[in-house]
């Protein structure tokens, strides 16, 4: 997630997003890649149109993602594209990326991490820090001068408070019932009936498909369910809320009191969301992360010769045309 378009704000006046949206010439194409799925929106004449969604896509999991795409890209008939894409970390990344499917598609296309989509659509270019809480999780930030993320670094290494991290907290606490350890005989019983196997079967699967995180995810909903009547569900979810809303303080240490919003599947569960917003005074998306994708392939367009750049250092006020540490 750490390939951004820093600074990337859009011209002032009326922020919503039929006004935005109103301002984009052409017909652009947004596409928000994610670890459960890819979003798929055309704006044109100042309407946002939802086309069908795409397979799950990861830059660095996913075999095949740019062939997706360029599918994707060559189906809309677009004048131009963006695209978010989890697991591109580095500009020259995004630029090749974007560069080989400009050509093969003959269609303009704008490539940049789904952190910053996300962000662009949330707040419609204005400053702010978004949370995306799918699959993975991550925040990113912009105060108007520098950008700060924290999270995003995969499920080996962190997407805590994600629906693969409950997911995967949820089979410890089945594993843990059944060891006689302590756990939760309610979970035991969900794990079970959202994957359809043993738990032999279960850890047999992960062990061998690792990548394949959609085993795990899918019992996000059933746990975030059962926190209404079972005490371990419900420390599950409100530390997930709990991870969440410290990725957020995490970047407004750095930049300053910005407003905070969520996004994501994992935002859906009340019980996540009302814990969140409590922490962080978050409030919902103006508009969706394939919105923001499709905003920021507009000013890519209007801006010819501007250069993406990776996230500056904390602190740190934002240099257009050149690259942050990455």
């Amino acid at each position: 997630m750490r390939v951004t378009e820093e600074g990337a704000g859009f011209p002032a006046g009326d922020r919503t997003l039929h006004a935005v949206a109103s301002r984009v010439p052409g017909r652009i194409l947004g596409v928000d890649a994610g670890g459960s799925g890819t979003r798929v929106v055309i704006l044109e004449n100042g309407t946002v149109t939802a086309r069908p969604d795409g397979p799950p896509m990861n830059a660095l999991l996913t075999d095949g993602f740019a062939g997706h795409l360029r599918d994707i890209i060559g189906a809309a008939g677009a004048t131009a594209a963006g695209i978010g894409l989890p697991g591109v970390r580095q500009y020259d990344e995004a630029r090749r990326l974007g560069a080989t499917l400009t050509r093969q598609t003959g269609c303009p296309v704008h490539v940049t991490g789904d952190a910053d989509s996300a962000r662009a659509g949330a707040f419609l270019g204005a400053p702010g820090i978004v949370v995306i809480a799918g699959t993975g999780s991550a925040a990113f930030g912009w105060n108007g001068e520098s950008s700060a993320r924290a999270g995003g670094h995969g499920f080996l290494l962190g997407d805590e408070g994600s629906a693969y991290w409950i997911g995967r907290a949820a089979v410890r606490a089945a594993l843990c019932w059944e060891d006689q350890m302590g756990g939760s005989e309610l979970i035991h019983r969900a794990v079970v009936q959202a994957t359809g196997s043993g738990l032999d079967a279960l850890i047999a699967d992960i062990c061998t498909h690792p990548a394949e995180r959609g085993r795990l995810t899918v019992l996000a909903p059933a746990i975030t369910v059962l926190a209404a009547e079972d005490p371990e569900a419900q420390k599950i979810v409100r530390r997930a809320a709990e991870h969440l809303a410290a990725l957020a303080e995490s970047v407004r240490r750095r930049l300053g009191p910005l407003p905070v919003m969520g996004a994501g599947g994992v935002f859906r569960a009340p019980v996540i969301w009302d814990r969140f917003a409590e922490l962080t005074g978050a409030v919902r998306p103006l508009a969706s992360a394939a919105v923001g994708a499709a905003l920021l392939a507009d000013r890519r367009q209007s801006t010819p010769g501007r250069r993406q750049s990776t996230p500056s250092r904390p602190g740190t006020p934002s240099r257009p045309g050149a690259p942050g540490r990455a």
